[in-house]
């Protein structure tokens, strides 16, 4: 008897021994596990780049393709006549219309890829390489969206002044508050608030990095009967300031960052170059009245009209040279853009190809006077408040 009792007690023995070892080994794999996935986390920084650059090149190399099929038949022109609150955009991949109350994404022929429903009163459209925003001006909505589909909306508690799209996706929206004439609020590419900044001044302009860690601020206030300009840089995950201009005796109309984060401050009577650390390293005085302008990387135009003539002058800037290319035109310049270090402008006739140096590279001829324009896969879309049209670069 005790044999057998003997003989049970070590099978239970065997038993709770491999099951031990059973439990042991699955929660040995777990640990295992959760140790990759935290390790893949914490590495997400040095290998996710990598990963988005080959499903970008793909990306591209498939809609190359697609963008020669598109263009085999064309929807061109749009007759915008009847439409209100026109307004255009380009990404990447697509360019952008907004008309009425809704915000549609187009292929190279004008297809229509996708079109989304928003109601708003002013609406305005940002777009960078990959996303549009479209936001209610002095409203409370703004929504995001990529080459074919809304990447999400937002219906915020306070009055919407302005709002800017970075290139990763993060946003700068300026709004009206009970406690702040200016507020500024940091959305993440997701639409989750990461950042929030007031300095109790007006806020006029804001300038994302190409990292998206962090932007610059331009806000102005009044003393002694004169406009000064303050601009701060701020860091995402910090609290501090870090880096603030002395005052600014101009108002600001734009600020963008250069290649080397120096600061193009657009005034109304004066344009300057900031270095990093915000300090003023060149100053350009205005001998005409400033009629438009545009700002992207190291390239900065500027855009005036000689009073009781009808001649303009365009201004050309880059960043690193301190001379200044200026050109006259014999008719207005309607409309100018810096779109990949080149300067586009137009007049009742022609569009203008510039390098940064200011010499000519192309012209095309228009059949009508437009409004403003962009550029997308080598071709300029243009609008007027009768029609879009599409021009082959020359």
């Amino acid at each position: 008897m005790s044999s057998i009792n003997s003989y049970e007690t070590d099978i239970k023995k065997l038993r709770r021994s491999r099951r031990t070892k059973r439990i042991f080994r699955r929660l040995t794999a777990v640990v295992a596990m959760l140790v990759v996935v935290l390790l893949v986390y914490i590495s997400r920084d040095g290998w996710l780049p990598y990963f988005e650059n080959i499903l970008e090149e793909s990306y591209e190399s498939a809609t190359s393709t697609t963008l020669e099929e598109e263009e085999e038949e064309s929807n061109f022109p749009f007759d915008v006549s009847s439409r209100s609150n026109v307004s255009i955009g380009a990404m990447r991949d697509c360019w952008v219309m907004f008309s009425d109350t809704s915000i549609t994404t187009y292929d190279i022929s004008g297809a229509t890829i996708q079109s989304v429903y928003a109601p708003y009163g002013t609406p305005t459209v940002e777009a960078t390489s990959t996303r549009a925003l479209v936001y209610d001006m002095g409203g409370y909505s703004l929504m995001v969206i990529g080459r074919r589909n809304e990447i999400f909306e937002k219906k915020l508690e306070d009055q919407i002044l302005f709002a800017e799209l970075g290139e990763k996706g993060n946003i700068a929206v300026v709004t009206s508050t009970d406690k702040y004439v200016s507020y500024l609020t940091i959305y993440d590419k997701n639409g989750t608030e990461i950042f929030h900044w007031a300095d109790g001044n007006y806020i006029m302009a804001v300038a994302m990095n190409d990292s998206g860690s962090g932007c610059a601020v331009a806000s102005i206030y009044a003393s002694g009967g004169i406009i000064k300009t303050v601009v701060n840089v701020l860091d995402f995950s910090s609290t501090e300031i870090q880096a603030k201009s002395s005052a600014i005796e101009t108002l600001v109309l734009d600020i963008e960052f250069t290649d080397d984060d120096e600061i193009w401050l657009v005034g109304s009577d004066e344009m300057y170059l900031l270095s990093s650390d915000c300090t003023v390293s060149y100053t350009y005085d205005y001998t005409y009245d400033i009629s438009g302008f545009s700002a992207k990387d190291d390239v900065c135009v500027i855009t005036f009209e000689k009073p009781g003539s009808d001649e303009n002058v365009v201004a050309i800037f880059e960043a690193g040279l301190d001379e200044t290319a200026e050109i006259t035109y014999n008719e207005e310049v309607r409309y100018v853009l810096v779109d990949d270090g080149e300067v586009y402008l137009n007049t009742a006739s022609e569009l203008y190809r510039l390098d940064s140096s200011g010499e000519l590279k192309s012209t095309t001829s228009l059949g009508g006077e437009y409004t403003s324009f962009v550029i997308y896969n080598d071709n300029a879309i243009l609008l007027n408040y009768r029609s879009v049209v599409k021009a082959a670069l020359d």
